[in-house]
């Protein structure tokens, strides 16, 4: 009798440990998928034309400090790098000859807050966008390796590749955040040592920190990364912002960040109180603003997106029908039955999921609008007192295409208290400098990455979608091939659906 309880426990527990091992391989499964790696990468090459020696003739180029266009220059490119920029060159008879007469050329864009995920396709939606280098806001190994074969290649936009979030968990909590969100995790000096030692050597650009690492582990980290000469930027961890603004992050990773920290200090909910938060809060945005300059801290914006969460949790469908959809990896859309990180109705998280009663949906609705005036205030703030502003769109989060969303992104930026030039600005010329790169700007000894545009986007912002050519690396990208590029891409998505979008296209 002893033995046959001995086997049926031994039974049980194998069947038990089968079937834990099963959902595991499906969770794990399932966080791969939502990558996106599955879908079909399209043969970019085949729609660029590559020349060692271009000359953009009598074009309307963009002064350096993005307030004017300077009329009827040419610009002569070899091997990638801007050679001569004036208003007398003649034909170069060696060289590949693009007529800019009545064209407007501007730096090639700069997209500081993305996430490709494993998502290839992307880098191509990025130039046929204009957008010819990225920020990579958490980094893993297979894109280091993209960042290499563009190196070699010159096919894809240029990346800055920021580490995976740092997290400060001990025990099985810092196994399960390591497993599902792909982070570095560490809760004592000594682990954080290793983990950022590895973190330098294995090429990433700087480290992300995430809004979860405790105030032990953030000044640990600002300390180590210091000694490592390795910038930190990202979210603002577990302190108030004035513990934040003296350590040493570089960055903060978006202008949310900061509006939620003032939103802890009012310590009212704005729902209910929602003018006197607004009042409370343009004094207090100046005050941080002060602060941040003075800390020489720079913010990347995400405005559209903070925006968008409105129409996402009260009309969702509409909202997906405003933005490019066919062209968002389809896995990445679809989401995971383990949580709520797609895009589409059922399998949005923004999506209100509070008391169907008029009241609660009346107080939520109130606290979305008030969310959003309140990043513009505080985008206001960080302008008036010229605080380094990149823009930046959160790509691959829900409603966020990748490319598309950077002219989202200004648009909401011009209208949040930056003119078109300041905007422009935060898309160029400041990340560049950021970066400490030769590109953001059209001028001799910088990178050839530009973008020809058929209607002056100062004068309107939304001109920055008015594409006619891109220029990147020793490439060229014209109207037309853009036009092919994202019918493959919309092809190669089509070819991986499990969800049909029809109703919710343009």
């Amino acid at each position: 009798m002893k033995k046959l309880w001995i086997r049926r426990v031994l039974w049980a527990s194998a069947i038990g440990l089968c079937m834990v091992g099963c959902v595991f391989l499906w969770a794990d499964h399932e966080l791969n998928k939502v990558l996106g790696k599955s879908t079909r990468v399209v043969d970019f090459s085949s729609f660029t034309k590559s020349s060692s020696l271009v000359q953009i003739r009598n074009v309307n180029v963009l002064s350096e400090d993005c307030t004017h266009f300077i009329k009827n220059q040419t610009v002569l490119i070899k091997d990638g790098l801007i050679v001569q920029l004036d208003a007398n060159q003649q034909v170069n008879k060696a060289a590949a000859i693009i007529d800019g007469t009545g064209k407007y050329l501007i730096p090639g864009l700069v997209d500081s807050h993305v996430h490709v995920k494993e998502s290839k396709n992307d880098l191509f939606l990025y130039l046929a966008n204009g957008v010819t280098y990225i920020r990579e806001m958490a980094g893993r190994p297979e894109i280091l390796e993209w960042r290499k074969s563009i190196l070699k290649s010159g096919l894809g936009p240029r990346m800055f590749v920021a580490s995976p979030p740092i997290f400060s968990e001990a025990g099985l909590a810092g196994y399960y955040y390591s497993w599902t969100r792909q982070s570095v995790n560490y809760s004592n000096k000594k682990d954080a040592e290793k983990a950022i030692k590895k973190i330098k050597e294995q090429g990433y650009d700087a480290i992300k920190m995430y809004g979860f690492v405790n105030p032990e582990m953030f000044k640990t980290t600002i300390q180590i990364a210091k000694e490592n000469k390795i910038p930190v930027i990202g979210h603002i961890p577990l302190v108030d912002l004035e513990t934040f603004s003296s350590p040493g992050q570089k960055e903060i990773a978006h202008i949310e960040e900061i509006t939620v920290k003032t939103i802890d200090e009012f310590g009212k909910p704005i729902s209910k109180n929602p003018e006197e938060y607004l009042r409370f809060l343009k004094i207090r945005s100046d005050q941080i603003a002060k602060k941040l300059k003075e800390n020489k801290i720079s913010v990347t914006s995400t405005v559209w997106l903070c925006e968008s969460f409105l129409a996402q949790r009260f009309d969702l469908k509409s909202k997906l029908k405003e933005i490019e959809l066919r062209y968002a990896n389809p896995k990445i859309i679809e989401g995971t039955p383990l949580y709520k990180m797609g895009w589409l109705p059922g399998k949005n998280g923004y999506e209100y999921d509070g008391k169907d009663t008029p009241e609660a949906k009346k107080l939520s609705l109130t606290f979305w609008k008030t969310y959003a005036e309140a990043i513009h205030i505080m985008n206001k703030a960080l302008v008036d007192h010229h605080v380094p502003v990149m823009a930046g769109t959160d790509a691959n989060v829900a409603t966020v295409v990748p490319g598309f969303a950077l002219h989202d992104e200004l648009e909401s930026l011009s209208q949040s208290g930056m003119t078109n030039s300041q905007a422009i600005y935060s898309a160029t010329v400041e990340p560049g400098l950021w970066m400490k790169s030769k590109t953001g700007k059209i001028k001799t000894g910088y990178h050839s990455d530009m973008v020809l545009l058929a209607k002056n986007p100062l004068e309107d912002i939304r001109n920055t979608k008015a594409i006619e050519y891109v220029f990147f690396n020793s490439h060229i990208i014209s109207k037309t091939q853009i036009k092919m590029l994202l019918k493959s891409i919309e092809n190669a998505n089509n070819e991986n659906r499990n969800i049909e979008i029809g109703e919710y296209l343009k």
